[in-house]
């Protein structure tokens, strides 16, 4: 298997967690509107407010990561426009390194609080809270499979390795 598969394979991917981010903010937007006439009519709805909690988790965890992607995430750089194109180029690639030891830390938190949360129970739907978990850790896995792949580009491409994409 060569690395154009591979990226192939994770384009797929991303462009399915994009699918769900999609169908989760327009279901908690639902959701939430739904709610909303309810509580003109005077009916109580305490599963609505925990519903769109729930598919704004997803929306928020899975977006971060095609954020991440995409290279849409707001930073400050003021540094950044002032170097030579070498130096950006090492500097981003640094922090690249930084942010997936950081993703690396966040998905070995989140991994245990999924094991926490097997026995834990959501107050209005009664719903697993691996649910409520579970968008965390698919967030920070496709962040850290994101940015190995920056820093890969980036090591291979000093190497002068072609990685076929």
């Amino acid at each position: 298997m060569d690395f154009r598969t591979i990226r192939k394979a994770i384009d797929y991917l991303s462009n399915a967690i994009e699918l769900t981010a999609n169908v989760c903010f327009m279901g908690a937007v639902l959701v939430v509107v739904i709610s909303v006439f309810l509580r003109l009519l005077h009916i109580a709805s305490p599963w609505a407010d925990e519903g769109a909690c729930l598919l704004f988790i997803w929306t928020v965890f899975l977006s971060a990561a095609i954020g991440l992607k995409s290279n849409v995430h707001i930073r400050i750089d003021i540094l950044l426009v002032r170097i030579p194109q070498q130096l950006k180029e090492v500097l981003i690639a640094i922090l690249n390194m930084l942010c997936l030891i950081f993703c690396i830390g966040v998905l070995y938190g989140t991994y245990q609080m999924l094991q926490a949360a097997t026995v834990m129970r959501s107050p209005a739907m009664e719903l697993s809270m691996i649910y409520f978990y579970l968008p965390l850790f698919i967030g920070f896995a496709m962040m850290i499979m994101y940015l190995t792949i920056f820093v890969l580009d980036f090591t291979l491409g000093k190497l002068g390795v072609s990685g076929g994409g």
